[in-house]
């Protein structure tokens, strides 16, 4: 994607579509579906990934617009040196995703694997308005 795009898109404020969400369980993922507060055309989703090949704990969360454009990865394997925690970006600047960024070098990102928080600061960073969310552990 290229940069303009992917920061134009990574800055608007945004939306879920639901004012209650739940975590994914232990070995599955959750799509979270939102949209721009003010383009409610312009549709994204978050997935919340808590599995894995290898390690069955894996802790990853993705922003999508059509495309991947963000994935944060907290607990999982280490990417060309890169240990977890690190992050994908996936535009020009960031070789489309191939480049691991330790999630460290992230200003405004708090670390954690804790399943609710770790959600609520990966929405927070993407620009999703937290105010009327509810965000719980799954039900199942």
């Amino acid at each position: 994607m290229e940069d303009d795009k992917y920061q134009k898109l990574h800055d608007y404020p945004k939306t879920v579509n639901r004012n209650k969400i739940y975590c994914a369980p232990q070995g599955e993922q959750k799509i979270i579906k939102g949209h721009a507060t003010f383009d409610p055309d312009k549709e994204f989703r978050v997935i919340q990934v808590r599995k894995g090949h290898i390690r069955k704990n894996d802790l990853s969360y993705v922003l999508m617009y059509n495309s991947i454009m963000l994935r944060v990865d907290l607990i999982g394997a280490t990417h060309r040196g890169i240990p977890t925690p690190h992050v994908h970006i996936f535009d020009e600047k960031h070789d489309n995703g191939l480049d691991a960024i330790p999630l460290s070098d992230i200003e405004n990102y708090d670390q954690t694997s804790e399943i609710i928080e770790s959600l609520t600061v990966f929405l927070k960073y993407n620009n999703f308005e937290l105010n009327d969310l509810s965000i719980s552990l799954s039900t199942v």
